[in-house]
């Protein structure tokens, strides 16, 4: 695709035939995690397509009670003979645990809700935070607790799929640089200019449109250049859920 393939009212346009679900932030929201599948269950049921595409946008642990839970379940969806194909992309906070295995003395996933992670997996800590000198034995003992499927399946967790006209990423992605030049931190961290691109004096429509997290929102957003899943689950928000389907857009939510 070149970036002026699209005029500015482009529609956008999931393959005919497919629905696609894409789940936003999680946060070790297991509860909230397991009604969106029984929503998306009772929506299928509803009126059924003839292809089914769920995509998690990231961030499936921290801050939330139990991420753990949440990395079994997901593990448990990937691996189901149900027909249904799912997409599962990295978030910021997975590669801060990342960086917490590898270079724990520096690392500040911790301070973003890492250690509700940890305690998710059983390792708690007096005071509920890591102090100078602790952060090492931290990491070693994560590294026994955490089983190695749930490792793998993190490590296997993907930037970024194209559906149809649709870009899905867990961030979003830098609208100044074609897709080639994108970086690790553009796809799981950026912000802005991404966000308000739309307002942005450089503007020009994309040649698709962007679903992601990492945001956090009140409702879903869905404006010219992107969809905007993030509503805060881990706070007592919803969590939210877009369904894409040919040209239409429409949302799900749980709480």
């Amino acid at each position: 695709m070149s970036e002026n393939a699209f005029p500015q009212d482009q529609v956008y346009r999931i393959p005919a035939g497919t629905r696609v679900y894409a789940i936003g932030d999680v946060h070790g929201c297991l509860e909230q995690l397991h009604k969106m599948h029984e929503v998306i269950s009772f929506d299928l049921i509803n009126s059924p397509p003839q292809a089914v595409h769920i995509v998690y946008l990231g961030d499936y642990i921290d801050r939330g009670p139990d991420s753990r839970g949440v990395i079994d379940t997901l593990i448990e969806r990937q691996m189901r003979g149900d027909g249904i194909q799912k997409t599962f992309i990295l978030g910021n906070h997975e590669l801060g645990l990342f960086e917490f295995l590898e270079d724990p003395e520096t690392e500040i996933w911790t301070e973003w809700g890492g250690m509700e992670t940890l305690a998710s997996y059983g390792l708690t800590f007096p005071g509920g935070m890591l102090l100078p000198g602790e952060k090492t034995p931290a990491a070693q003992a994560a590294q026994q607790a955490i089983p190695e499927a749930h490792m793998n399946f993190l490590k296997g967790l993907q930037t970024h799929i194209f559906i149809g006209d649709y870009l899905f990423a867990h961030a979003g992605i830098d609208p100044r640089k074609p897709l080639e030049q994108q970086v690790l931190s553009d796809w799981t961290f950026i912000r802005e200019p991404f966000l308000n691109w739309h307002l942005d004096p450089l503007y020009k429509p994309l040649p698709f449109k962007v679903v992601h997290g990492h945001t956090i929102t009140d409702e879903p957003e869905n404006l010219p250049h992107r969809i905007c899943m993030d509503t805060g689950a881990y706070k007592g928000g919803p969590l939210s859920c877009a369904v894409l389907e040919g040209a239409d857009v429409r949302f799900l939510q749980v709480k």
